[in-house]
C-alpha cells in the first residue's frame, strides 16, 4: 500500500511539473535525440526493437499467463494479471487522450511513433508486464536464482525500451519518466486489488543473504493426481514454503484409484509429522479427515476439486496460494467430525455431510466430464433428471427422543450446513458445537417440492410439515428399501440404516484467524462462509 501511495503522489507530482513547470519543458528540449536517418543502420535495429516491445505483445503475454494462472488455481494470481492489463492499457490511452501532448517534431515517422505522447505507451507496458512477470514467479515460488535473474533482466528490458523511445524521437524524456511511473502503478495498484504481493527488490536481497535457522518440522503431502491440475507448480510452491521455513523436505504421498488416500493418510500419522497438507477432492478429504482424527497432527486443506465443501464450510481461501498461505500460516483450530456406521458396519469419519436417498442419487449420476467442465452446475443436471427418485419410508431417532416416521425425499445428516451452489441447507450448523443437524424432507408433489426449496433457499425458519430440522448427538436412520448413501458428497454404496455420533474436536485444522475467532465466537458455518468474502475482499483492498 505504500509503494503505490508513493507512486501515486510520484506520478501525479510529475505529470503537473511535465504541464505546468517551464523548466520541465525546457529540458526536454535540451534533451531531445538528434534526427536519425531513415536505412540507417541505427534507426532500423531501433524500429525492429521498437515492433519487438509494442505494448499488445506484452499484454497479451500477460493475458495468456492469467489464462494458465486460473486453470491452475491460481485465481487471485488470474486477476491481478488481467487487471494489470485493464489499467496499464486502458488507463493509459485515457490518460494519453487527456494530456494530448504532440510529440517531438524529429521522431522518426514510424507505426510505432503515432497518436499522442505522454506518458509513453511502450514504458507504461514495458514496467507493468516485468512487475506482472515478477508477481507470477513470486506466486509459483519460483528459485531465488529465478527472480533474480528475472530483476536484473527487468531493469534492462526498461532501460531498453528507454533508450529506445528517445533515439527514435518518439518520446520527451519527461514522456518516458512519466510511463516508467505509471505503469509501476497501474501494475502495484492491479495486485493490491487482487491480494497478491508487490514484488520488491530489497526484500529478494534479503531473502538471498537470510539463511533460515534449522528446525526439525516435516510435512507430509497427500494428493490426488486427478485433481491437481499441475503437480510440478503445485511441488514447487510447498517446496519452497517448506525451505523457506527451514523445515525438513515434505514426505510427498500420492493416492490412487484403489486408494484413494487412507494408507497415505496412515504413514503420515505413524511417521507424526508436523503437518498434513492434502490437496483433492471432496473424498481426498474425507478420508484424510477419517485418518488423522483423533491424531492432533494439525491439517492443512488445498481445495482442488469441484465441491470443496469443507473448505467453503470453514472459510478456507479456494485459490490454491491463499490456502497454501493458511497452511503455513494460519491457526489450529479443533472442529467436529462425525463418526458414522453403515448396516453396522466398521465406522469411519465423515467432515461435512452425510445422506440417503435422493442426494446420493444426484452426485452418483452426475456426469464428471459435466462436472469438469461446468463445475457445480452439473450437480443441477444431474438433479433434473432425477427428480422423480422414490420417496422412502424412514424412521429417524435422535439421541433417546422418540423415533420419527416419515415417507421422505432427502434425509440428510450435517457437521456443517453449506453445500454445493451455496445453499445452506442448515444455515445454525457450527463446526464445533458438538451437535449433528439432521435435515428431513417429505414433498408429496411438484408444488411441495417448489415450497420447500424455495424455503430452503430464502433461509426461512418458519415451521413447515414437511420440513423437518432437529439437533443432536447422535443419530440413527433407518430406511425401506435400502437406497443409495453419501459421505461429503461421494455416493459409497447403499444401505438400509445408518448410525451417526459427534466426534467433537477430532480433527485439527489449520484456518485463518479472523476465521478462528468467528468460530471461538459461535459462528455457523453460514456466517464463516460469508467472513471469509469479507476478509478476501479486505485483503484485495
Amino acid at each position: 500500500m505504500v509503494i503505490a501511495v508513493a507512486l501515486l503522489v510520484g506520478f501525479v507530482g510529475w505529470t503537473l511539473l511535465v504541464a505546468y513547470w517551464p523548466p520541465i519543458q525546457a529540458l526536454d528540449q535540451r534533451l531531445v535525440a538528434k534526427p536519425l536517418t531513415h536505412g540507417s543502420v541505427v534507426a532500423q535495429i531501433a524500429s525492429a526493437f521498437a515492433l519487438l516491445t509494442w505494448p499488445g505483445l506484452e499484454y497479451l503475454t500477460l493475458l495468456a499467463i492469467s489464462i494458465w494462472a486460473f486453470r491452475r488455481r491460481l485465481r487471485q494470481l488470474a486477476v491481478s494479471l488481467v487487471l494489470i492489463v485493464l489499467l496499464a492499457w486502458g488507463g493509459g490511452f485515457l490518460l494519453r487522450l487527456a494530456f494530448a501532448r504532440p510529440r517531438p517534431e524529429n521522431a522518426l515517422d514510424l507505426i510505432t511513433s503515432l497518436g499522442y505522447a505522454y506518458p509513453s505507451g511502450h514504458l507504461v507496458s514495458a514496467v507493468a508486464f516485468c512487475i506482472g512477470i515478477g508477481a507470477t514467479l513470486n506466486v509459483t515460488r519460483q528459485t531465488v536464482r529465478a527472480r533474480s535473474i528475472w530483476l536484473a533482466s527487468s531493469f534492462a528490458i526498461v532501460t531498453a525500451v528507454a533508450v529506445d523511445r528517445w533515439i527514435l524521437g518518439a518520446h520527451w524524456v519527461s514522456d518516458i519518466v512519466g510511463g516508467i511511473l505509471y505503469g509501476s502503478l497501474a501494475a502495484c495498484t492491479a495486485l493490491l486489488i487482487a491480494g497478491i504481493a508487490v514484488p520488491v527488490p530489497h526484500e529478494l536481497v534479503t531473502e538471498l543473504l537470510t539463511t533460515p535457522e534449522p528446525t526439525r518440522k516435516r510435512c507430509a503431502v497427500i494428493y490426488n493426481p486427478a485433481k491437481v491440475t499441475d503437480w510440478v507448480t503445485f511441488r514447487r510452491h510447498v517446496d519452497y514454503e517448506l525451505s523457506s521455513r527451514g523445515w525438513e523436505r515434505a514426505l510427498w504421498l500420492e493416492t490412487t484409484i484403489d486408494d484413494p488416500g487412507r494408507a497415505m493418510a496412515d504413514r503420515a500419522v505413524s511417521e507424526r509429522v508436523d503437518l498434513v497438507l492434502g490437496a483433492g477432492g471432496d473424498g481426498t478429504v474425507r478420508v484424510i479427515c477419517d485418518r488423522l482424527a483423533g491424531s492432533g497432527i494439525p491439517f492443512g486443506l488445498i481445495p482442488a476439486g469441484t465441491g470443496n465443501l469443507l473448505a467453503k464450510n470453514i472459510g478456507i481461501p479456494l485459490d490454491e496460494a491463499a490456502a497454501l498461505d493458511v497452511a503455513f500460516d494460519g491457526v489450529d483450530k479443533p472442529i467436529d467430525l462425525v463418526r458414522i456406521s453403515v448396516d453396522d458396519g466398521p465406522p469411519e469419519h465423515f467432515a461435512v455431510m452425510a445422506g440417503i436417498g435422493i442426494d446420493a442419487v444426484i452426485m452418483e449420476g452426475t456426469n464428471p466430464d459435466l462436472k469438469r467442465a461446468v463445475g457445480p452446475a452439473a450437480y443441477f443436471v444431474s438433479a433434473a433428471k432425477h427428480a422423480n427418485h422414490p420417496a422412502l419410508h424412514a424412521t429417524i431417532r435422535v439421541d433417546r427422543e422418540p423415533p420419527l416416521r416419515r415417507r421422505a425425499h432427502v434425509l440428510v445428516i450435517g457437521n456443517v450446513g453449506v453445500v454445493t451452489g451455496n445453499i445452506a441447507l442448515m444455515p445454525q450448523a457450527r463446526p464445533d458445537d458438538a451437535t449433528l443437524d439432521v435435515l428431513v424432507a417429505s414433498p408429496r408433489g411438484p408444488r411441495d417440492w417448489a415450497r420447500l426449496i424455495t424455503k430452503v433457499v430464502a433461509r426461512q425458519n418458519r415451521e413447515d410439515d414437511q420440513l423437518d430440522r432437529l439437533t443432536g448427538a447422535r443419530v440413527r436412520i433407518s430406511v425401506d428399501p435400502p437406497d443409495s448413501y453419501q459421505l461429503d458428497g461421494d455416493t459409497i454404496g447403499v444401505c438400509s440404516s445408518m448410525t451417526a455420533e459427534v466426534a467433537p474436536g477430532a480433527l485439527v485444522l489449520r484456518v485463518p484467524r479472523a476465521i478462528r475467532r468467528a468460530i471461538e465466537q459461535g459462528a455457523s458455518t453460514l456466517e464463516l462462509a460469508e467472513i471469509a468474502e469479507q476478509e478476501a475482499a479486505t485483503e484485495s483492498r
